[in-house]
């Protein structure tokens, strides 16, 4: 099976009160290339790969707000194949661990701190059942976005 993963993030700038000095960023380091599923031992499930290649960066330069940030996905994934993302949590924050995701944007880092600047790891894992057969090769785009907490 061969399922390749494209990652795009966009830079979310949420000016606060009209003051450009308060945009809230996230970037990231580039794509994770090609993640392929292609070994399984007989009579169990395909073997995930994982890749750890790529980082975010993070600012927050507002002084009065929490931020959480999402991740979601540009189309569903085949049947049988689930695609998560775990992201670093800057100090103070919580990562919220592997998230599998789909096209509804989940909370994968919540808490950020006020004032954070920093750069963290994500990982992707690729994991597959054997009812998922053989899958041409694709492309998902996952979407970061940093939101305010509430």
């Amino acid at each position: 099976m061969k399922v390749r993963l494209g990652v795009l993030a966009i830079a979310a700038l949420l000016p606060l009160g009209g003051r450009a000095a308060f945009a809230q960023t996230l970037g990231v380091s580039g794509d994770p290339g090609l993640l392929r599923i292609s070994t399984a031992v007989s009579g169990s499930e395909p073997i995930a790969v994982s890749n750890s290649s790529t980082t975010y960066t993070v600012s927050t330069p507002n002084p009065n707000r929490l931020h959480s940030i999402t991740a979601q996905l540009n189309a569903a994934m085949p049947v049988g194949v689930t695609l998560t993302a775990t992201l670093a949590a800057p100090p103070g924050a919580t990562s919220l661990g592997p998230i599998a995701l789909d096209v509804t944007a989940r909370d994968v880092v919540t808490g950020i701190p006020r004032r954070t600047d920093s750069t963290h790891g994500i990982t992707y894992q690729l994991a597959a059942t054997v009812q998922a057969g053989v899958v041409p090769v694709s492309t998902r785009i996952v979407t970061l976005t940093i939101v305010q907490a509430p």
